[in-house]
């Protein structure tokens, strides 16, 4: 089908006419026969610079917001203020209604996936269509759909997902957003219904260099196309606000809090937790009041359901979530799995950086007089966090197992050595093969004592010098065990 009729209003000419469009991307890699590459700024260069390769491909035209100093084989339109028309475009390009998705976005250093996760599962126990996209890929009510890799697709890829969702009611849409996508406006002005911040704490400072960049990063979720204003889980925030700018308490000014402590928030809950049973929640949000009892096994899995809440509580009755409390709550694989062996648990998680590993660590050491722990660092990421990942390690585990996770192009050796740096040998064993790692650690476990897998989560590959190779923790853990689960 020509989509040249769905571009004409944005143009005001007749340089396109008689030509056949069948796709638009902004990506030149993703150009097919006949597309329309939109060749706008990136975060190091502008699309100009790769309009020849969309020649190539087969691009039938091009729009662009700076003009081309050199002559090309196919119609190109300079556009001013392209940017702002960027979204109309795309719903324009795909016959699709801002009217016909209600759109929910989740950050914060830990926690993206499984709140936003957990909110599409609601919505599906409702029987209402729901799409998550991010770390997971996209799930579009109930299937799989494999995305490119980002947590945060760009706003292209966005609408390739939403032009799958053709349901006959409004689609929930809960998308993860990065601290890389809010820095680099990944999202332009698509509309949110509501936002969501759950924690900040050091991370991807290999990007972002400094800290106050990346609170910078995280709470400009709150300048993002928001209906309402964005929902701050404050209490996890609390150690950062005497250091605030500001710019950065400004921000906080226009948002709705989420709190257990503080009376005057929007968002108020109490939680008694209970590890090895229901915990009670009690909810007084404006639109919606209810108690209610989960089984979780992590404390901090608890209040992402709480968040999760929180952030569709505008579109959901009491009555709706009498219907969602007989439901199963449903975990993404590798985030807080808890496997519940013949020989003892398993806990697998996608924690890869300190805080997010004492975070669980803490947690069990209430629970367990001893942790066994096999984890490791990511090849060519932030080298500061390796040392720190370790003294947490340490500090918290009886047996460290540090094995490979990821090493990309850098050496194991070179990885383990900035993990080491300053830290005791004591206890540790290091080991490059990550399925002898978690061979060796199982041995150690038993009724009384836990252990613990971390960094990749539901993770189905090794990346090691550019190739994918096959490995999935869980998987790892079956087969050596012979798949005997309780």
């Amino acid at each position: 089908m020509n989509k040249l009729f769905t571009i004409k209003p944005f143009i005001n000419t007749n340089e396109f006419d008689g030509l056949f469009i069948s796709s638009i991307t902004d990506d030149s890699r993703d150009v097919q026969e006949n597309s329309l590459f939109i060749a706008r700024q990136g975060v190091d260069s502008h699309g100009n610079e790769f309009i020849r390769d969309a020649v190539q491909k087969g691009a039938s035209c091009i729009i662009t917001d700076q003009k081309l100093n050199e002559e090309i084989d196919i119609p190109i339109h300079c556009l001013d203020h392209l940017e702002d028309k960027i979204l109309e475009i795309l719903f324009s390009f795909y016959d699709l209604s801002e009217d016909d998705f209600i759109f929910h976005g989740v950050t914060g250093t830990n926690g993206k996936t499984t709140t936003a996760f957990m909110a599409h599962n609601i919505i599906r126990a409702l029987k209402k269509p729901s799409v998550y996209i991010g770390t997971l890929g996209a799930i579009i009510n109930d299937d799989i759909l494999e995305t490119k890799g980002n947590t945060t697709p760009g706003i292209f890829e966005i609408f390739q997902i939403l032009q799958t969702c053709r349901f006959k009611q409004k689609t929930y849409i809960f998308i993860e957003i990065s601290s890389h996508a809010l820095a680099q406006k990944r999202l332009g002005n698509l509309p949110f219904s509501q936002t969501l911040l759950l924690n900040i704490q050091s991370d991807h400072l290999d990007y972002h260099k400094t800290e106050s960049n990346y609170i910078n990063a995280k709470l400009s979720i709150t300048e993002l196309n928001n209906k309402n204003p964005t929902i701050i889980f404050v209490d996890k925030i609390q150690d950062l606000l005497e250091s605030f700018s500001d710019d950065q308490k400004k921000q906080l000014s226009k948002s709705q809090f989420l709190s257990s402590t503080d009376t005057s928030a929007a968002l108020k809950y109490s939680l008694e937790y209970n590890p090895s049973g229901d915990s009670h929640i009690k909810l007084s949000f404006p639109n919606l009041r209810l108690d209610v009892q989960v089984e979780l096994f992590l404390k901090f899995n608890v209040e992402n359901y709480i968040s999760a809440i929180a952030l569709i509580s505008d579109q959901i009755s009491l009555d709706e979530f009498e219907i969602v409390r007989n439901n199963t709550i449903k975990l993404p694989q590798g985030r807080g799995e808890i496997l519940r062996l013949r020989e003892g648990n398993i806990l697998i998680d996608f924690a890869h950086d300190h805080q997010s590993i004492q975070n669980i660590l803490s947690e069990l050491a209430n629970y367990h007089d001893e942790i066994i722990l096999v984890f490791g660092c990511g090849g060519d990421r932030d080298r500061s966090k390796r040392s720190m990942m370790m003294k947490v390690a340490q500090d918290f585990a009886s047996k460290v197992f540090f094995t490979s996770d990821n090493n990309r192009y850098e050496s194991f050796t070179s990885i383990a050595n900035d993990a080491m740096a300053g830290n005791s040998y004591a206890s540790i064993e290091i080991l490059e093969d990550r399925q002898e790692a978690i061979s060796l650690a199982i041995q150690y476990l038993n009724k009384e004592n836990i252990l613990v897998i971390l960094g990749k989560g539901h993770e189905t590959y090794m990346d090691v010098s550019g190739k994918k190779v096959p490995f999935n923790d869980k998987n790892c853990v079956l087969e050596i065990l012979g798949n005997e689960t309780n």
